[in-house]
């Protein structure tokens, strides 16, 4: 039976960050993902540049779409467009999680995709994790376990099943629509309104030939979705077609869950999805970082990891739970959104973007801030 020192099962963002960084620190590591890779995901695949920091490495030109994204619109309740400019990383998930998973190969870590988790245990002081991949059932063990399984986590199901719900806690929708129309290739426009999503915004984007039109509910998508999808096509007076509709179902109901012991959650598989900024693969990338980084303390000190990684996430623990309460009351009402982008509000973030995109340039990966605020 092979061992290893460090178990990743997921290879998105979080997964393979882990599994990069663990390997290229010397330790044995074995990444695996469910499907064949490249594989597709429905996620926007937007961040801004200081991903690139916690990645530990520049993104090429060729992992990204043709088209920049540079501008922004945020259409709020009461028919006021707010616009700015921030510059921000376009990418499709398919060709920058297998760039990742390569990233992570290349710095020593086995990487197998089509390898699904069966079951794992504790085995003395190691863990006997099952895997099933192409038709063959085998075991490997490891000193350290990461769960970078995402929203259904297979391994979070197993310890806390009650963090799930029987029915889906939310869900998104994407329409994506070859055409044309009054939109600029080069905006990000954000539609913060309830009559077209109860959660969070709402948005339309270009990625390559193709307009992303999308948005989340907890119950009745497909009606939010149409409605949308009718607003957008009326105002930007779209003509064309959409040629695929793609999203994903979640029955998680969003708590932070780190692990326990020599097993650590990262990623949407820790409960890292923060709704009131509309991101998650900057926590997904600096849970995966900071994971491993307890690790090595571990190595060091004897004690489990689990005690380090609570430490070193506290910060980012602190600002999604802030941002829970704020995007709550946020979104009673559409009168609640519209006084939330009050002009002295708007002053404000916009001040801050401006000073933490420079101050972000020289903070080390795990110090960066996290944007927007």
């Amino acid at each position: 039976m092979e061992k290893h020192d460090v178990v990743v099962v997921g290879g998105g963002v979080a997964g393979s960050v882990a599994a990069r960084f663990a390997a290229s620190n010397g330790l044995r590591t074995l990444l695996v993902e469910r499907f064949r890779t490249p594989r597709n995901k429905p996620c926007s695949g937007i961040q801004f540049p200081y991903l690139e920091k916690l990645l530990g490495e520049r993104i090429p030109r060729s992992k990204l779409c043709e088209n920049e994204l540079f501008r922004v619109e945020m259409m709020i309740p009461g028919g006021k467009v707010i616009r700015g400019r921030m510059k921000m990383l376009n990418f499709w998930r398919s060709t920058f999680d297998s760039w990742l998973n390569e990233l992570a190969a290349d710095a020593g870590a086995e990487f197998h995709d089509e390898t699904q988790l069966k079951d794992f245990r504790e085995d003395g002081k190691m863990m006997t994790v099952e895997f099933l991949s192409r038709n063959v059932q085998y075991e490997v063990k490891t000193r350290y376990l990461v769960g970078a399984d995402g929203l259904s986590s297979r391994i979070r199901r197993k310890l806390r099943p009650d963090d799930f719900e029987g029915r889906p806690s939310g869900a998104t929708l994407n329409y994506y629509f070859v055409g044309d129309g009054n939109l600029d290739p080069n905006t990000l426009y954000m539609f913060y309104d309830r009559e077209f999503s109860p959660l969070m915004f709402s948005w339309v984007y270009l990625k390559d030939d193709r307009w992303v039109i999308g948005t989340g509910a907890d119950k009745h998508l497909l009606d939010y979705s149409e409605r949308f999808f009718q607003h957008v096509e009326q105002k930007y007076d779209l003509r064309g077609e959409i040629v695929r509709k793609e999203g994903f179902t979640s029955t998680s109901k969003g708590r932070v869950y780190l692990g326990g012991g020599n097993l650590l959650m990262v990623g949407d598989a820790g409960g890292l999805v923060d709704l009131y900024r509309g991101l998650g693969m900057d926590n997904a990338a600096l849970s995966g970082r900071l994971a491993v980084k307890a690790v090595l303390e571990s190595e060091e000190t004897g004690c489990a990891p689990i005690l380090s990684y609570q430490e070193l996430m506290r910060r980012v623990i602190r600002k999604l739970e802030e941002n829970l309460r704020k995007q709550a009351a946020r979104y009673e009402t559409n009168e609640t959104l519209e006084k939330s982008f009050s002009a002295t509000s708007m002053m404000k973030t916009g001040l801050f973007m401006m000073a933490a995109a420079q101050v972000n340039k020289i903070l080390p990966p795990e110090r960066v801030v996290l944007l927007p605020p």
